[in-house]
């Protein structure tokens, strides 16, 4: 993190009634304190593609949630909580703001939840299978697998929530949030006590630093070298381009005279056998010798082009990796799946797909899905990431 970048700080609330109207004073308390919030009304702009937003928060290292009753029972809210949730450290990255009518303490309430969640996934599972045509469903089967990913998140999610003391909403507008703000604060200030670098000013120019003189202020590194300690004066201005220059150096020269020895012994060799003097031999032990170098490279030879075509045969086909989903009938959405023959890497389940990630090849890939005696499968030139593909039509 840049010391003087403003840290990106999101929050995440339901439009409407009393969460928007927190969400707007908490926005206000921080700006007065310097800390701007990013935020999805002043921020997405006209055009702005809402899912890539929601992604970014869910990436986001400081978010402020505004949890309500409308924001538990709402898709993109708990989309954006689940995108959070999918990332590491999401205890450190959330700081919530519980209202009053939210009762996730009580187990009964909970429940509940989980109940409202599993039947907005099997009303829309139902209204899908009722379509004539699979085959032309965009955008439906992940509006399904979305529902499902919440359904089977949401007792983490509010066990979580429950578990944090947040405060009451009285008690954080009498003091106009400074609880919300002091702990985002604290945390941001130990990111970038972890991200600094350890460095000793010159104390000779540290009055020039006081005066204004920056770019003339030189820091003082020390540094372990070959069991030695070591100090290099770098000039402060562009201070992480020139203490990473420096590494790299470092590491350059270590290499050298870990390498050196090889280069000597190499040498070595190469001198005792240009001045090894040449002895007359007669035909018979030159032809025995000829044959036995020919034996000796033969057999090189042999070796080599093994582990050659042993490498060639355990290379992955290509480096570009493609995700494919494949759309099934529901029944077969927990079949065995299998690309070219083999087992596929799958990467999810939903209710009528499987994704599945794969190596790019020029030629077609072979897809089969078997469950019990049920079999589909079918080829298809997969040439671009995200590629959804119907099964068993």
């Amino acid at each position: 993190m840049q010391h003087n970048a403003k840290p990106a700080i999101y929050i995440s609330y339901a439009w409407g009634s009393e969460s928007e109207n927190i969400a707007g004073d908490i926005e206000m308390e921080f700006e007065k304190r310097g800390l701007p919030i990013i935020r999805d009304k002043k921020h997405l702009g006209y055009k702005g593609r809402i899912k890539d937003f929601m992604r970014q928060i869910g990436r986001a290292q400081y978010i402020i949630l505004v949890i309500s009753d409308k924001y538990l029972h709402s898709v993109n809210c708990m989309f954006e909580l689940v995108q959070i949730f999918k990332n590491e450290h999401f205890y450190d990255r959330i700081f919530p703001v519980v209202l009053d009518e939210v009762n996730i303490a009580d187990p009964s309430e909970r429940i509940k939840l989980m109940k409202y969640w599993e039947r907005e996934t099997e009303s829309l599972s139902n209204e899908i299978k009722q379509l004539k045509d699979l085959s032309n469903i965009q955008g439906l089967t992940d509006d399904l697998n979305l529902n499902s990913e919440i359904r089977n998140n949401i007792a983490r999610l509010t066990d979580i929530l429950k578990d944090t003391n947040t405060l009451s909403i009285a008690q954080l507008k009498l003091s106009n949030f400074e609880q919300l703000y002091g702990a985002v604060r604290e945390r941001i200030e130990s990111e970038v006590q972890n991200e600094t670098p350890a460095v000793e000013k010159n104390d000779e120019l540290e009055s020039d630093e006081l005066n204004g003189h920056s770019d003339n202020i030189f820091v003082k590194i020390k540094a372990k070298l070959f069991g030695t300690t070591a100090f290099f004066e770098v000039a402060n201005k562009n201070r992480r381009r020139v203490i990473s220059f420096g590494i790299t150096a470092i590491l350059g020269v270590c290499a050298f005279f870990l390498v050196l020895p090889f280069l000597r012994n190499s040498s070595q060799a190469l001198d005792e056998n240009m001045e090894a003097p040449s002895v007359p031999k007669n035909e018979s032990a030159v032809e025995e010798d000829t044959l036995k170098v020919f034996q000796k490279e033969s057999s090189r030879d042999s070796v080599s082009h093994n582990k050659d075509k042993e490498i060639e045969m355990e290379a992955p086909l290509s480096n570009v990796i493609y995700d494919v989903e494949l759309v099934v009938p529901s029944d077969m959405a927990q079949a065995y799946v299998f690309v070219d023959g083999k087992p596929a890497e799958i990467i999810e389940r939903g209710l009528i797909s499987i994704t599945v990630r794969l190596h790019k090849k020029e030629s077609s890939h072979h897809f089969e899905i078997q469950d019990g005696d049920k079999n589909c499968q079918t080829d298809k030139l997969i040439a671009e990431n995200n590629t959804r593909l119907t099964l068993c039509n």
